[in-house]
């Protein structure tokens, strides 16, 4: 039996009492790996944070734990440097209620070929969580992308949280795009508490890029949790040249639940421009069941690649109701060059979403960074013009900077703009944040970040 994931209670922060915020991220071989977050705690709600910092080996020993402070910044880098391979815990601690227990906090995975970036996706479940049962622990995880091409190995990283697990039965479920699956049932060992699980698509199931004949599918994986989140790392290697790419899992829907929305629109998604180009949308498999279409005319009931031709996409059910919920992504190479893919994953919105006003996401120095701008504006119509008040943060001092910069209209609004071009960022030494305020709600904002041919995309917290 899966759960009911209500949006609703979601958007209205619905979390109970929350005085830890935390997130784990996985630490590769051979991959300089930096965790990066701002004092949002701070320039966000006002609040004081304690921080602590813990490095495990993939087994789950403590190595290290150290406490952590912002001092005379407004950012904190984490080089991991004392593990060769394992997870890093962070927790934030107050006095008063966080609200959210998952941490805003992202990491930077950097190979001699490549660049990717994601925001927290793990987490251990604090006591309160677990007692008032607002804990899913039936992990029922998919959007996980299969990648065929040569050299690639497709991963997903499970962090276990403070409760062992015993050995039980596990399901790996490959899907095509037209629809056929393969389910291979498999046993999952016991593991250890604080324990790092690496699932190997080949090694759970050794041909399934025959089984996807050359095209790329997807994979689900159903087992059960006790004590931490379920949410997984998706992790793309090139074994030729080590460039990787990640992303985050999102809940198989047809097993778990999500709330339906009464809505006279369709739900929305709206395409960035990448250095000028349109990426191509992916819809996940394990939507809720049902029947959909896109702009009226494509319709899916399985997983679909939406090659790059509109940049808004309206997604109906005909059937019934909209499920809250469709997990989608934006997925494109940046040049021919190009070895793997970027894949940010996303979501559609729709009317019953909150206005969001105000968004921060990371930037980096020495790495290209481009903000991607995207307006919303069938949900959120506006006849005023558009005032974007941008705040960089930076990892040296506690120094502020600011900009204003004021539009017309949403027609103005730049797809696209380097941060470079809009401050100096000399009191940035690897990482900062930049955050955007605007009285208009219908935004979405991307930061991406460059390293020769490879290109990471992620969404603004």
């Amino acid at each position: 039996m899966g759960r009911l994931i209500n949006q609703d209670a979601n958007y209205a922060g619905e979390f109970g009492a929350v005085f830890r915020s935390s997130a784990i991220f996985y630490k590769p071989k051979d991959i300089k790996t930096t965790i990066s977050f701002s004092n949002y705690w701070q320039f966000k709600n006002g609040l004081k944070v304690g921080l602590v910092i813990t490095n495990r080996d993939l087994k789950g020993k403590l190595i290290s734990r150290e406490e952590v402070s912002f001092g005379e910044s407004n950012v904190i880098n984490y080089e991991i440097v004392n593990i060769e391979e394992g997870a890093v815990e962070v927790e934030a601690f107050s006095s008063d209620n966080l609200r959210i227990p998952y941490a805003a906090i992202m990491v930077i995975y950097e190979s001699r070929n490549g660049v990717s970036m994601v925001h927290s996706y793990g987490r251990n479940h604090s006591l309160i969580e677990l007692e008032d049962d607002n804990a899913i622990l039936e992990a029922r995880e998919s959007c996980w992308t299969l990648r065929v091409g040569a050299n690639t190995t497709s991963k997903a990283v499970f962090h276990n949280g403070h409760v062992a697990l015993e050995v039980q039965n596990a399901k790996f479920i490959v899907s095509r795009a037209d629809g056929v699956e393969e389910q291979i049932d498999f046993t999952l060992p016991s593991i250890d508490k604080f324990e790092t699980v690496i699932f190997d698509a080949e090694k759970i199931f050794p041909n399934f890029k025959d089984f996807l004949a050359e095209q790329d599918g997807w994979a689900t994986v159903h087992f059960n949790s006790q004590s931490s989140f379920t949410r997984l790392l998706v992790l793309w290697e090139n074994l030729e040249n080590g460039e990787i790419q990640v992303t985050h899992s999102n809940f198989d829907y047809s097993s778990h639940e999500t709330n339906m929305v009464d809505s006279l629109k369709p739900a929305y998604m709206v395409l960035p421009s990448i250095y000028g180009a349109t990426p191509n949308a992916i819809v996940y498999p394990k939507f809720s069941r049902g029947a959909y279409k896109v702009n009226g005319q494509e319709s899916f009931s399985n997983g679909v690649v939406i090659k790059a031709s509109q940049k808004t996409l309206a997604f109906q059910r005909t059937d019934g109701q909209l499920p809250a919920r469709i997990v989608t992504a934006v997925s494109a190479k940046l040049s021919a060059n190009t070895t793997i893919p970027f894949e940010c994953s996303l979501g559609v919105i729709h009317e019953k979403r909150p206005p969001k006003r105000f968004h921060w996401f990371v930037i980096s120095r020495e790495m290209s960074t481009v903000i991607h701008l995207t307006a919303y504006e069938d949900i959120y119509s506006n006849n005023q013009p558009i005032e974007l008040i941008c705040r960089l943060y930076s990892d040296t001092t506690k120094d502020v900077m600011e900009k204003s910069f004021s539009f017309n209209s949403i027609d103005e609004l730049p797809q696209e703009m380097s941060v470079d071009d809009l401050f100096n960022l000399s009191d940035i030494d690897s990482f900062g944040y930049v955050s955007i305020f605007s009285h208009y709600g219908g935004l979405m904002v991307y930061s991406s970040l460059r390293k020769a041919n490879s290109l990471t995309l992620e969404h603004s917290f």
